[in-house]
């Protein structure tokens, strides 16, 4: 049988045809794969440089995250200016964050200094720290009635006495602005006003020359009131004051320090 001409070119030519088709292919898919590797370094290499290493970001300071200074926006592509853009948006938000931190701190502040000033303003409200500080002299009272070491004074020295101490807790809480806790009140009334209240029961004992001047400094002690009082008597009353303050104090000392 005859193979025609045509027949023939086709039997020869189709396997030729298959091998030509097949390395032109591997050809360009050689050439797409270098460009597309090289494309992805360009990326990589400007991600590198418009956004840092995560490691290398301090969140409290925006210039970590700047634009490297070695990149001219003018000759970045539209995309590379997109992401610049963003870029610069973070390093914006970054910023106020960080002013809104200060804000918040300052603002906790400002709260706790008002906290504080409100309660030491509802401590010394004269309802309630008057209440504090007659309670201390109803305690004060009833405790030295109960001590042995009481039974050289007279009731009137006593009424004197429990008197006194609360005067002077009332001046001491007051000048140093404490806000007592009720243990804190047990302790005080407890060890440290008996000491101070014999201390003034000694005192009127030696100022007062009869009944009267007696009973004048103890009315001294309830209500404040010197005008019926002897210039004698009140100098004798501040000299027998001061050094049971100046004990009460130290032994207050812990609370102040």
């Amino acid at each position: 049988m005859q193979i025609s001409k045509l027949k023939l070119g086709l039997l020869i030519g189709g396997p030729v045809l298959v091998i030509l088709i097949a390395v032109a292919g591997y050809f360009i898919y050689s050439g797409l794969s270098a460009q597309h590797a090289e494309n992805v370094e360009k990326v990589e290499g400007f991600g590198a440089l418009v956004m840092p290493a995560t490691d290398t970001i301090d969140p409290n300071d925006p210039a970590s995250v700047k634009l490297a200074p070695s990149i001219s926006r003018e000759k970045l592509t539209p995309t590379q200016r997109v992401i610049a853009t963003l870029k610069d948006e973070r390093v914006q938000l970054l910023e106020e964050a960080i002013m809104m931190r200060q804000e918040i701190m300052d603002l906790k502040s400002q709260v706790a200094e008002l906290e504080s000033y409100k309660r030491t303003n509802e401590r010394y409200a004269p309802h309630t720290f008057n209440e504090e500080v007659s309670t201390v002299h109803t305690r004060s009272k009833q405790l030295l009635a109960t001590l042995d070491e009481s039974k050289r004074f007279t009731r009137r020295q006593l009424t004197g006495m429990a008197a006194a101490s609360a005067k002077e807790y009332r001046r001491f809480l007051t000048m140093h602005k404490l806000v007592l806790e009720p243990e804190q009140i047990d302790v005080i009334v407890n060890d440290h006003l008996p000491p101070y209240a014999y201390c003034i029961g000694d005192g009127i004992d030696v100022a007062a020359n009869n009944s009267r001047e007696e009973a004048l400094l103890v009315e001294y002690f309830k209500t404040d009131k010197t005008e019926l009082m002897s210039n004698r008597l009140k100098s004798d009353l501040k000299a027998i004051v001061n050094p049971c303050q100046t004990l009460f104090a130290k032994r207050m000392d812990y609370l102040i320090r």
